[in-house]
């Protein structure tokens, strides 16, 4: 609510800009003045305004309805980043000032979306967000999320007034009227679906359950089985409230087979995804891990390979249902192609934790105050559990630390406490996940390693 009330302070002190000038917000824009122009006006305005890709056609009409939630429009200009990157100008021409106003609604509500998309994962992208830009003024609303939105901000109004408008450096698209949304949108569906959906393995906790899928009608539906609390004096009255995002695919994918074939040598029941899988798990517990090694030990090993050899896939961003590359969201991403989203990062780290033989669990829960869903580990370390988020430890901003700061930049959620996790915005079901309170096994990649 309070990005919302700036937004339209921002749009008013716009329109009292514009009323300095002899004009006023509902008066028609100078002549010359059209979205492209607008949006040429803004990329003028930044270092690196040129590096953004225009938006055309069906581009530009899937981008405003799929991703910001626009339904109708006269006229509209979009330039993007790519991949990880969150710069986006975009401003649209509505049929009066209330839809504008509307509209100017719907792009906060995407601006933040955007934001939970890239928390955690991306900090400078998300921060840019923060700071980004939402206008209304008269028929025009935009989003600015620029390297300097202030600069942006004054382009806009400039350029609204009629003063320097640019000569547009791309053809301007034009829009058929009024595009609408179909009634109900498509469900979210994954590129590909994962191929075995059995149940989940005993040393998981799933924060959220998916119905197995069945050829046959299902049976009448019976009473859900009374889950365990395993912390029932915890007061979590303080707590930020878990209320599942339910955004992504957050299924757990089933290695079973993959730990059945791992204990009796036996691969002839395996899958041509779990044979590959369970192949490169060899290849890099044989390069990583030797017998002699403690649990601890054994664990940092498996967290620091994933997080030097695994990327977060930037490919979840090129479409509104957030489906990446094959397996991006289970252990054939990270251990095959090298790229995951957060629950292939943490089924990574679950499986070979597995194999090495530390216990281990895997929660679903979610982060950005419940926005966004979100997965990360616990290890259990001489009886206490610990709290391991190997996909935070590895945002995409930090890649190329100098060498002598990569141990601090990459654990920064490794064995941590629960309170830290709260602290730093996860959430989860608090009463049935183990608690971590130890601290013996913490390392911050600054101290001397525990034992």
């Amino acid at each position: 609510m309070k990005r919302t009330i700036r937004a339209l302070l921002l749009s008013l002190a716009l329109c009292a800009g514009l009323t300095a000038c002899g004009r006023t917000a509902e008066e028609t824009p100078a002549p010359g003045v059209s979205s492209e122009a607008l949006a040429q006006a803004v990329l003028a305005s930044q270092a690196d305004g040129g590096e953004l890709t225009p938006l055309t056609g069906e581009a530009l009409t899937d981008h405003l309805t799929a991703f910001c939630g626009l339904e109708t429009w006269e006229e509209a200009a979009v330039y993007l980043g790519s991949g990880m990157d969150a710069r986006e100008v975009t401003v649209v021409l509505l049929s009066d000032e209330d839809a504008a106003a509307q509209a100017a609604e719907t792009l906060e509500d995407y601006r933040v979306d955007r934001q939970g998309d890239f928390f955690g994962y991306a900090p400078e992208e998300a921060d840019r967000l923060e700071r980004a830009a939402v206008l209304h003024s008269g028929r025009y609303a935009a989003l600015l999320s620029c390297d300097d939105p202030e600069a942006a901000e004054a382009a806009f109004a400039a350029c609204l007034a009629g003063e320097a408008l640019p000569t547009p450096e791309v053809p301007v698209e034009t829009v058929e009227p009024s595009p609408v949304l179909p009634e109900s949108p498509p469900a979210l569906e994954e590129t590909e679906p994962p191929e075995e959906t059995a149940a989940l393995a005993e040393t998981q906790v799933p924060v959220t359950e998916a119905p197995v899928p069945s050829e046959t009608p299902p049976p009448p539906a019976s009473p859900e089985p009374v889950r365990e609390i395993v912390n029932p004096g915890l007061d979590t009255s303080g707590f930020t409230p878990f209320d599942p995002p339910n955004e992504a695919n957050m299924e757990i994918y089933d290695t079973s087979a993959i730990r059945a074939a791992w204990e009796t040598g036996d691969e002839s029941g395996l899958s041509e995804k779990d044979a590959e899988i369970l192949a490169r798990c060899r290849e890099v517990l044989e390069e990583i891990v030797t017998e002699d090694m403690t649990d601890f030990e054994k664990e940092l090993a498996v967290h620091d390979w994933i997080v030097r050899n695994g990327s977060y896939d930037q490919t979840v961003y090129s479409n509104s249902a957030h489906s990446g590359r094959t397996g991006y969201r289970d252990p054939y991403g990270i251990l095959v192609g090298g790229y995951g989203n957060c629950l292939g990062y943490s089924s990574t780290f679950q499986l070979l934790m597995d194999l090495c033989g530390v216990e281990c669990v895997t929660v679903v829960g979610a982060a950005y105050g419940s926005r966004e869903d979100h997965a990360w580990n616990m290890v259990r370390l001489d009886g206490e559990w610990y709290c391991v988020d190997v996909t935070w430890d590895d945002p995409s901003s930090w890649e190329d630390v100098p060498a002598n700061m990569w141990d601090r930049t990459h654990h920064r959620y490794f064995n941590v406490t629960s309170d830290r996790m709260r602290e730093t915005d996860h959430q989860w079901e608090y009463l049935y996940v183990p608690e971590a309170t130890a601290t013996a096994y913490h390392w911050d990649g600054n101290s001397p390693l525990p034992g």
